[in-house]
């Protein structure tokens, strides 16, 4: 007996006549990533400058009070156009798809490869003496560690850096994603560092930033839980034998959380944060290239 869903196709291949089927062709990097408009990129720059900059928001309404008039609209438009570019490129493969193909039509390795969520991708207005033609930043604002693992390969090793450096995991513990194990965590980034050691390529691998508050649930204390992770990334930089980074304690105040000089909300740092972060920076990037 045919089944009804055998019926439908039989019903459907009827339906298109008899003419030869053409070979499925895989979709040229234009078929799949659209141009993402100046505007949008222009709305970012604004957002993440202001996060940047020394000052100091110790709730949403007061960061609420710096924004320009037009911000909130604008951000509610982000995140709207963000949800739908999820629902099609979770990991944003398309996010540095041009920039990547530029590098390589360069020619030119790339020495070091920052790799990471929205702290990563600050960095490079927080501290952009840090960055250059051979030093990239490829963070993405609030990725979690299995949409940065997606794009991997395609952000860093299909580039050949020398040095790759990893910091991710406080969008997991924030949940932005989805609730997930402190395990689930250490273990995309075990991945991260396999990948990267199969491809020759050196890992610094990077602790989370402290934070004892996000603006956005003002109610939770990810301290404990970005402690523990940071001491499983410890045995974990041992294990693989890689350079580990300890931003910790040059950015935590006396009770765990990120210092109100070095950052605007709890999270992120400003510049005097991404200052305090250099010189170990510089340090394990040099450690990592020897190895």
């Amino acid at each position: 007996m045919i089944g009804r869903t055998a019926l439908i196709a039989v019903a459907l291949a009827a339906s298109v006549g008899t003419t030869e089927a053409q070979p499925l062709q895989s979709p040229t990097q234009a078929d799949t990533c659209a141009v993402v408009p100046a505007q949008e990129m222009q709305d970012f720059a604004m957002l993440n400058t202001i996060m940047v900059e020394p000052k100091k928001f110790n709730s949403l309404a007061d960061l609420l009070k710096v924004l320009p008039p037009e911000a909130m609209t604008k951000f509610a438009t982000m995140q709207k156009v963000a949800a739908e570019r999820q629902a099609k490129d979770w990991p944003w493969l398309c996010r540095y798809a041009s920039e990547n193909a530029a590098v390589l039509k360069s020619g030119v390795r790339p020495k070091v490869i920052f790799i990471g969520d929205s702290i990563t991708e600050n960095w490079i207005l927080g501290d952009p003496s840090l960055f250059s033609s051979t030093v990239l930043d490829r963070g993405i604002g609030g990725q979690t560690t299995p949409q940065i693992l997606l794009r991997f390969y395609q952000d860093v090793v299909a580039l050949r850096p020398q040095v790759v450096h990893i910091m991710a995991g406080t969008n997991d513990i924030s949940g932005n994603t989805g609730a997930v194990t402190d395990e689930a965590i250490v273990q995309n980034i075990r991945a991260m560092i396999d990948i990267a050691k199969a491809n020759g390529i050196n890992v610094v691998l990077a602790s989370i930033t402290p934070s004892k508050q996000f603006i956005a649930r003002p109610n939770v204390d990810p301290s404990p839980r970005i402690a523990a992770v940071n001491r499983a990334l410890v045995k974990l930089a041992v294990e693989r034998k890689v350079t580990y980074v300890d931003y910790f304690p040059a950015l935590a105040d006396s009770k765990g959380g990120l210092g109100d000089a070095l950052g605007n909300d709890g999270l992120h740092p400003n510049r005097d944060g991404y200052a305090a972060m250099r010189l170990l920076t510089d340090k394990a990037i040099k450690r990592a290239a020897r190895k």
